[in-house]
């Protein structure tokens, strides 16, 4: 199985936002750099079969500008939401992992992604940064590429 691990896209900062985390929003800077930056990917790279979210609007809005470029199915996962544990991610590769040639995009959060990335592949010695907006690219448990949104604009 295929799987591009995709942090959200740049958001307001948690200082400027009054509510519920959740419901944070991508900053407009997110959602020009998203847009260059899937536009760029969706070229480059084999584009997946689905693509799943965690429901934070941040997270949701990345995706959706992904799903524009990419011609797919989007869906959302509570368990990919803030706080995701190795468990929770399995659980959600899992739920597709059902063909090989299958190539899925999760789109989620730090530290959470990075985590989960480290322990799949590596038994948590694998260390990443995924800025916001980047992708990371794993095949058959195997890390393929790290590819930093500033890359793609």
């Amino acid at each position: 199985m295929k799987i591009y691990f995709i942090r959200h896209a740049h958001a307001i900062s948690r200082n400027d936002f009054d509510g519920d985390d959740l419901y944070r929003p991508l900053s407009e800077k997110g959602i020009i750099r998203a847009e260059k930056a899937f536009s760029s990917f969706s070229s480059l790279f084999k584009k997946p079969d689905v693509i799943i979210s965690s429901q934070a609007v941040r997270a949701k809005k990345t995706a959706e500008i992904l799903k524009r470029y990419c011609d797919c199915d989007l869906l959302e996962d509570p368990l990919l939401n803030p706080g995701a544990d190795f468990l929770d991610y399995e659980s959600v590769i899992k739920t597709y992992d059902d063909d090989s040639d299958k190539t899925i995009a999760l789109v989620g959060h730090e530290p959470d992604m990075t985590k989960f990335i480290s322990f799949y592949i590596a038994e948590g010695e694998l260390h990443l940064i995924l800025k916001k907006g980047s992708i990371c690219y794993v095949d058959n448990k195997c890390l393929m590429g790290l590819i930093q949104q500033k890359l793609l604009l």
